[in-house]
């Protein structure tokens, strides 16, 4: 059958274990979600678990679960790369990793362009960046540059020093700057708070510094075809701003992103596809706050019959991850992972085991096969199944 709405649901960072390549990310082995129901007594996610979680994680096949697996293809680790795989744009070579920072013939050029005195340019993790260089920050007005895996570049200021809408700018044209370094994005990271006790707000921005989707990406299909595409503005930036993208303004925490995505199953009725990332759990595993991450967990399972209440029977919700975050390890940054794809529709009852799937793209190309879009060039559509 075909569905007037396809609704995708991305989990950021609930990753289900190593993919084969994961040694040139990490050496050391993870799987996020079940390394959490290993260390969380009694943990358990049942409304997630009774639509696929269970043969994700445990190879039990519910009656009417349709779920399985995927693997990334594209070389990077991110929700951007990530992203892009499943709108059908797979990396083939991955972005700068250079823990040394950048020379200081750019650190100058930014600095001259900006009127600025850049702070930090060290591969460190946020938070101890923050730590390290705060006082330095407050002394010189000027935002903390550091660098995370996958060309990934923020820029910190907290707000009293340097407010969100100036940090931004510096941010757009930092990207600017970094453009032939091999990066994927800048990062504006405000944040509030006290050393050793900082809080990152939800006036965060990112900067593309690639443009990825003007050819070969799901998006040129959906413009030409009239149909919509709704997402927040986090993924409206990371998908270059791309024209026929319909976005809800602002930064949401999980809690307040479920009612905006009921808000949309209510007021949206007509051809359409809403992608939407819950990135609280992410925050989690870069803390190694298991406790943290496996509440957050369950706080989105005991929504999830609030968003299906609100499904049509010809609406199909897809629900997946974008990499893993596993807190239990030592690990900085993301995992490499498989993710969960589980699909869920009031037309759909009979079960079905997805197997492990070769690339995201299979998200994009079900899109596509649904709406009768032309094929994408990488992906196999999930309702081939």
């Amino acid at each position: 059958m075909k569905f007037n709405r396809i609704i995708i649901l991305i989990l950021d960072s609930v990753g289900c274990g190593v993919q084969p390549d994961y040694k040139k990310y990490h050496h050391e082995n993870c799987n996020t979600l079940g390394n959490i129901y290993k260390n969380r007594n009694n943990f358990h996610l049942p409304n997630l678990e009774r639509i696929g979680l269970n043969k994700v994680l445990f190879d039990v096949q519910n009656n009417n679960s349709i779920a399985g697996k995927m693997m990334e293809k594209s070389k990077g680790n991110d929700t951007f790369v990530g992203v892009c795989e499943m709108m059908g744009v797979i990396l083939n070579k991955r972005f700068r990793k250079n823990e040394n920072g950048f020379p200081q013939k750019i650190i100058n050029k930014i600095n001259s362009d900006l009127d600025i005195n850049i702070v930090g340019n060290e591969y460190i993790s946020g938070f101890k960046a923050l730590d390290k260089y705060y006082n330095e920050h407050v002394k010189k007005v000027s935002p903390i540059l550091y660098l995370a895996d996958d060309g990934v570049v923020l820029l910190a200021a907290h707000e009293n020093i340097i407010k969100p809408n100036r940090l931004n700018q510096m941010g757009k044209q930092t990207a600017e700057i970094l453009k032939s370094q091999n990066i994927s994005r800048v990062i504006s990271r405000p944040f509030i708070g006290f050393p050793f006790n900082f809080t990152r707000t939800g006036n965060r921005k990112d900067f593309l510094a690639v443009n990825l989707f003007r050819r070969n990406s799901i998006l040129n299909n959906i413009k030409q075809n009239n149909i919509k595409f709704l997402t927040t503005e986090h993924l409206y930036n990371l998908l270059g701003n791309f024209p026929c993208i319909d976005y809800v303004k602002g930064s949401f925490n999980n809690n307040d992103l479920i009612k905006i995505i009921i808000k949309s199953l209510q007021e949206y009725n007509k051809k359409s596809v809403f992608l939407f990332c819950l990135q609280d759990f992410d925050m989690f595993g870069h803390k190694k706050d298991t406790a943290g991450y496996a509440k957050k967990l369950i706080e989105f399972d005991n929504k999830l019959p609030s968003i299906i209440k609100f499904l049509a029977k010809e609406d199909l919700l897809v629900i997946t991850a974008d990499h893993g975050c596993d807190p239990t390890t030592s690990l900085r940054g993301h995992t490499r992972e498989f993710v969960p794809i589980i699909l869920y529709s009031k037309s759909l009852n009979t079960g079905k085991d997805l197997g492990t799937r070769s690339t995201f793209a299979d998200v994009g190309q079900t899109i596509c096969s649904n709406f009768n879009l032309p094929k994408l060039k990488n992906g196999v559509s999930l309702l081939s199944e």
